[in-house]
């Protein structure tokens, strides 16, 4: 998950070199001693690694734009959160700000995906974003 602008940048800066690698390998003549299963292989791998670098960026375009973020559960509220704040179109110093911290804070909080953040930081987070949460508590049943 692309995280901030600049990561957007260098995801964006590996897409255009693969798409260069795979132009090249894609119009390089068959004789050039290459295998041509090898190639193939690798034009496979290039088109995936393409493939992947735009999903990312496509998945940070459209957090510009969103209005409803989702977790599933809460192991997925840390990414929930990262993603209000890039929907938001807050800088993570924006963000740290907001909530009084440091900026390199913000950025270690994301890089780890708040692992060891305590629950009362990640809702001051989340109340600076200014994030409704709606949760569902379920019980299991049993036999």
């Amino acid at each position: 998950m692309i995280k901030n602008e600049r990561q957007y940048k260098i995801t964006r800066s590996k897409a255009d070199e693969v798409r260069v690698a795979l132009s090249e390998l894609d119009n390089a003549p068959l004789a050039d001693g290459l295998d041509p299963a090898m190639r193939a292989m690798q034009l496979e791998a290039l088109r995936g690694t393409l493939g992947d670098f735009k999903a990312e960026l496509a998945d940070y375009d459209a957090l510009h734009d969103a209005t409803l973020i989702e977790a599933t559960g809460i192991s997925e509220f840390p990414t929930a959160v990262v993603q209000a704040r890039i929907a938001r179109g807050w800088t993570q110093r924006q963000l740290a700000e907001k909530v009084g911290l440091a900026e390199q804070a913000i950025q270690r909080y994301e890089a780890n995906d708040y692992a060891g953040v305590s629950f009362a930081r990640l809702v001051d987070i989340a109340d600076a974003l200014e994030l409704t949460v709606h949760y569902d508590v379920r019980l299991a049943e049993t036999a």
